[in-house]
């Protein structure tokens, strides 16, 4: 699919607009159309390279840092307003956080993958952007990682209340983060579905509700594959 988020009909913004401040989305779909998605809500377009900084924060499973700084000068960069007292206490507490307080002198080449998941981490924590992007930084690392690493999410969506865009494969993850979850087209087209999620917070999977809107969301993404099949073949 070539078309970017511009080609899906504006007569949806209602679904498709920025979040409210403390509200999470999730994107729901295939993976070029999810990326696509959350890029449209930064603003951007298919054809631009990178997100903007400027009261916007960006997860990803490739996080990019100055190779040549250390842990601790990275996380600077996040504070450019705070006193060099203040910068010095608020990157040590916030590596003690995630976990990389003795790795602080390193640099990022040296980090694994979940380490450097960690230190994108830190970063957000610092920066509280308005609008938080988080696009399915853990889906290469394994079970346990991904695990250890999701922990920290809840806390990234409600710190200084962003407004949060989750893109995401998983429905359980989109249920248990985000109070709207939109399915969206796998061809040019407005939302296939939008889901209001009311559960109160914990979300335990095992709940009734859960289940059943498990059940709808993927019943939904199923429609939505179907749908899209016989255009396809049309197309072909």
């Amino acid at each position: 699919m070539s078309a970017d988020l511009h080609d899906l009909p504006r007569s949806h913004d209602h679904a498709l607009s920025r979040p409210a401040a403390g509200e999470v989305v999730a994107l729901l779909g295939t993976p070029e159309v999810r990326a696509l998605a959350l890029r449209g809500f930064a603003g951007l377009r298919a054809d631009e390279g990178t997100v903007p900084t400027a009261g916007i924060g960006l997860l990803c499973a490739r996080p990019r840092f100055f190779p040549w700084l250390d842990l601790a000068e990275n996380l600077a960069f996040a504070l450019p307003k705070a006193t060099p007292f203040e910068r010095e206490g608020l990157i040590a507490n916030v590596l003690v956080r995630v976990g990389l307080a003795a790795q602080a002198t390193q640099r990022p080449g040296t980090l694994s993958p979940e380490e450097l998941l960690r230190l994108a981490i830190a970063r957000l924590l610092l920066v509280r952007p308005r609008l938080l992007l988080i696009d399915e930084p853990f889906a290469t690392l394994d079970t346990e990682a991904r695990d250890r690493l999701a922990a920290f999410l809840p806390e990234l969506c409600t710190q200084g209340r962003p407004a949060v865009v989750i893109a995401t494969g998983s429905v359980e993850d989109a249920l248990r983060l985000a109070d709207r979850i939109l399915v969206l087209p796998q061809q040019p087209g407005p939302v296939a579905f939008s889901l209001d999620n009311l559960l109160a917070r914990p979300r335990e999977e095992g709940s009734v509700g859960f289940v059943a809107l498990r059940r709808e969301l993927r019943r939904a993404l199923d429609k939505e594959v179907r749908h899209a099949a016989p255009e396809v073949e049309a197309a072909a």
